[in-house]
């Protein structure tokens, strides 16, 4: 049994580079840029980098413009 996904809710999940990337659906260069430029949370676990799952979420409410309401 996966430890990380039976006891950790889905939103609080550490993710890899190519987890926090398919989750965005953008590429891991794109994740590595985004990261650099301080666009998105990470921490690093000895040499592993990881992302919260709730932080990407809030960080792409950051990137949401307009009050998204038509009419």
């Amino acid at each position: 049994m996966n430890m990380q996904t039976s006891l950790i809710p889905s939103e609080d999940r550490l993710l890899t580079d190519k987890e926090a990337a398919d989750y965005l659906r953008i590429k891991v260069r794109q994740l590595y840029n985004w990261r650099v430029s301080g666009l998105i949370p990470y921490m690093r676990i000895g040499k592993a980098l990881r992302y919260r799952k709730s932080a990407l979420d809030n960080a792409l409410a950051r990137f949401t413009r307009g009050g998204g309401h038509c009419g």
